[in-house]
């Protein structure tokens, strides 16, 4: 007659085996686990990069929409007045430091030649570049090596100022 511990011979036999295999289980469970886990990780890494990148899109594009209208914030200058505006509305990730060292401000003037004042007629641009994303899962885990940069640019132009700005 058969039954389940004719493979295996005796009763003790067969418990021997299963044991065996519930070893085996776990150290499946635990590399598929760590696989999985480095999923989870990398994802919410680019998902932290795209989320940074949208960020410092509206905070540009916000600082494009201040830069042409010509005025400047508490007795700062202009390009420093425009900076603070990208960095009020960057939502905090952009530090003061960072802020001077990181956004770039262009100016040209209609004919396409740089210039480096702003006034009515001219095109702005500016650019957060190379803003250094932390790493979520740690440098061990981390494909590059290194940190993700991610750069913002926008661009305007200003239509001639009727009178220039008193503030």
């Amino acid at each position: 007659m058969w039954n389940k511990f004719s493979q295996h011979g005796t009763p003790q036999e067969y418990s021997r085996g299963r044991r065996g295999r519930r070893g085996q289980a776990m150290i499946e469970f635990a590399l598929c686990f760590l696989l999985f886990m480095a999923v989870v990780f990398g994802f919410s890494q680019i998902a932290m990069a795209v989320w940074m990148k949208s960020t410092l899109h509206f905070a540009v594009r916000e600082g494009v929409r201040f830069a042409i209208t010509g005025r400047t914030l508490g007795g700062a200058g202009h390009d420093a007045s425009i900076k603070q505006v990208i960095r009020s509305r960057a939502g905090g990730v952009l530090s003061q430091a960072q802020a001077d060292s990181l956004v770039t401000i262009q100016y040209y003037d209609p004919s396409g030649a740089a210039t480096a004042a702003n006034s009515g007629g001219n095109t702005v641009v500016l650019s957060v570049n190379n803003y250094p994303v932390p790493i979520l899962t740690g440098p061990a885990l981390s494909w590059t090596g290194g940190a993700i940069s991610v750069s913002a640019r926008a661009v305007g132009r200003q239509e001639p100022y009727p009178n220039p700005p008193t503030r």
